[in-house]
């Protein structure tokens, strides 16, 4: 085993680990300083190894927010793909705009567009469109506590490679287009000595599919460790339940991911 080898290994285990969920989030999960009026936050990895084949893991997360004088907009983007001899392990990506109008200091309206797919649980596409009513319970420079409600409008095309039943698998497309309610809710809290943040971040999604209810709940959490003023260090641990697949894939999924991020 050579130097080569554990290295791109190691960083493998390091940046990404386990599989991904399906992407639900409709808003990123970073503290970030609100006095600034352009801010940014990316992460980058690159990882090969050549044994008797080739594993490529590329990795891209940024979020770029825009601050004016009533309302914030954020572009999220985020893109992995992981290849063994030629083989698709992993292919997610995200695009997400996002523009909070406040109304007050404790209310405001959350509109957002999403795009993104997921290989690995046969999503092939997802696109969304959708708004929110927020209302603050706490907002200080140390801490964060709100919740919000809205609807919005998703088209999902799902495809079967991911369903454990192989006579499935050459099946029809889904085409799922449809309105769903949306519930949110998030709780951050920063350490003013050393900057470590904790956030919760949940999510609860409702409709109707084929005369069925279907609701899915997600939970994403992150604790982030400052490492000097530019960069930090995160650790991500996110659930999803989902009541009635639109295919027949498992019910819950989780994710594991560790990442340095550069903020500029």
């Amino acid at each position: 085993m050579n130097l080569k080898y554990i290295i791109s290994t190691l960083l493998v285990i390091f940046l990404l680990q386990t599989g991904y969920t399906q992407v639900l989030n409709t808003d990123k999960t970073s503290g970030m300083d609100s006095t600034k009026k352009i801010q940014s936050q990316i992460s980058l990895a690159i990882a090969t190894d050549q044994q008797k084949k080739s594993l490529v893991d590329l990795y891209y997360s940024g979020d770029f927010t825009f601050i004016g004088k009533n309302n914030a907009t954020t572009l999220y983007t985020k893109i992995d793909r992981v290849s063994n001899g030629g083989q698709s392990i992993q292919d997610i990506g995200t695009f997400q705009l996002k523009n909070n109008r406040h109304i007050g200091k404790k209310l405001y309206w959350e509109s957002f567009l999403q795009y993104q797919w997921d290989g690995g649980l046969g999503l092939q596409s997802r696109s969304l469109a959708g708004m929110n009513l927020v209302h603050y319970f706490k907002n200080t420079q140390t801490e964060d506590l709100f919740f919000g409600a809205g609807v919005f409008l998703e088209k999902e095309n799902w495809n079967w490679t991911a369903v454990n039943d192989e006579l499935l698998i050459h099946n029809t497309p889904i085409l799922v287009t449809h309105p769903k309610l949306n519930f949110t809710a998030k709780y951050s809290i920063v350490n003013p000595t050393n900057n470590f943040e904790v956030i919760v971040r949940a999510f609860n999604q409702s409709g109707w599919y084929e005369k069925q209810f279907s609701n899915r709940t997600s939970v994403f959490t992150t604790l982030q460790f400052p490492i000097s003023k530019r960069l930090t260090t995160s650790f991500n641990i996110d659930f999803l339940y989902d009541t009635a697949p639109i295919v027949p894939i498992d019910h819950f999924h989780y994710n594991y991911a560790q990442s340095l991020s550069f903020s500029f």
